[in-house]
């Protein structure tokens, strides 16, 4: 597959952990001539600190909260100083509440939603802009089953995930004229600590990793590092003819 990513510039959210630190890797090994990677948290995981370390020259860090438009603004002030260009969006961080609609507090609504989907406008709000005026672009949002098919204990999230897929197919109609493609990756279940919590959330890990395992017809669950490389193609020039696609890549899940 050689560099498919020689010489393009990348902004990945939600970094720090899960699909977002296999997206990063994944990016650098494709030969992407620098990666900004934003995330919230405070503690790096070593992974990462140790890569900030050791390639400099590619990769910069921002750490913010997506849920605010400063945090766009600055990636993308990073991007632009340290690289000159913005090439491929990664909209990837998100958060979940698994409980019943009716049982989410107002601020855990809210809170789903800015992150999950506002993050998703703020981010555009920089970097539409940016790829009009160089003449194009890739944006990949990240979708979910959730937003798809109706899952129990979803509540927040699947309507976040189907918003973000809604605006995948707004946002493609939009800047198709820019030659900026706009798709959303929509994972079954993968290995990511976003999925650990949740499962430890619901109150019976045992039945909520068995209910997920189970709506696979494939009979597993996916990595991050499978995900990720699915990234690289669809960021690539050889995805060329996609947008506006909301691509499952969930083992058969919403086959059924």
């Amino acid at each position: 597959m050689g560099q498919p990513l020689s010489g393009k510039i990348a902004i990945v959210t939600g970094a720090g952990s899960g699909i977002g630190l296999a997206v990063v890797r994944a990016f650098l090994e494709a030969g992407a001539s620098g990666v900004v990677a934003v995330d919230v948290r405070e503690d790096l995981p070593k992974e990462l600190a140790v890569k900030l370390e050791s390639d400099r020259e590619r990769l910069r860090f921002v750490r913010g909260d997506v849920a605010l438009e400063s945090t766009a603004v600055e990636f993308v002030r990073v991007a632009l100083d340290g690289f000159g260009r913005i090439d491929v969006l990664v909209n990837n961080a998100a958060v979940s509440v698994v409980k019943p609609l009716h049982e989410h507090k107002p601020q855990e609504w809210d809170r789903v939603m800015d992150t999950n989907v506002k993050s998703v406008y703020w981010a555009a709000r920089q970097v539409i802009p940016v790829m009009i005026g160089q003449s194009g672009g890739v944006i990949l949002n990240a979708g979910s089953i959730s937003g798809q098919v109706g899952i129990p204990t979803q509540g927040a999230y699947a309507a976040s995930k189907g918003a973000v897929h809604q605006m995948t197919r707004q946002m493609a109609v939009e800047y198709a004229p820019y030659n900026i493609r706009v798709n959303a990756v929509c994972c079954g279940t993968v290995d990511t600590p976003l999925v650990q919590r949740s499962a430890q959330a619901s109150g019976n890990p045992d039945a909520y990793w068995t209910m997920l395992k189970q709506g696979h017809p494939i009979g597993r669950i996916a990595t991050a590092q499978e995900v990720a490389q699915f990234y690289v193609y669809l960021a690539s020039d050889q995805a060329s003819f996609f947008t506006g696609a909301i691509l499952m890549m969930d083992g058969g899940y919403t086959a059924r």
